[in-house]
């Protein structure tokens, strides 16, 4: 499982939910839930005590179905793209004070947990596909 590239992945699950649109689906809902634990777990904490934490900040929408399915992950966090990219440090006048350089813990996780993932959702796809075929 692991020697085949991410585009020919796709091309297996698209396959796939052409004949199963259902379950591709609730394996999607795990898969997307997993990607969010995970993203929860490498979020950066300030240490502070405040509301809109950024590992509370994240959501999934399951748009789509059949063929278009996807699943979309977000953080609701006003502050994450600062967190995540980096910014400028600004005095009110405006004037640059420095930069603090960002935490790329987006891409991180990502890279972490992509074969991970994969395999995961590959392993529940076949396994519900097939307990339908064996009847």
């Amino acid at each position: 499982m692991m020697g085949i590239s991410f585009e020919e992945f796709i091309g297996r699950l698209q396959t796939v939910q052409k004949n199963f649109p259902d379950d591709v689906e609730i394996v999607l809902n795990r898969g997307a839930n997993r990607m969010i634990k995970a993203l929860k777990t490498n979020s950066p904490d300030s240490g502070n005590d405040h509301k809109g934490k950024l590992n509370k900040s994240w959501k999934k929408k399951i748009e789509g179905y059949g063929k278009d399915i996807h699943a979309n992950i977000y953080s609701t966090a006003p502050h994450f793209h600062l967190i995540d990219r980096g910014h400028k440090i600004v005095d009110k006048k405006g004037q640059e004070k420095g930069f603090v350089q960002g935490k790329h813990f987006l891409q991180k996780t990502i890279d972490e947990q992509q074969d991970d993932l994969q395999e995961y959702m590959w392993k529940g796809v076949y396994k519900r596909v097939k307990d339908k075929l064996d009847g």
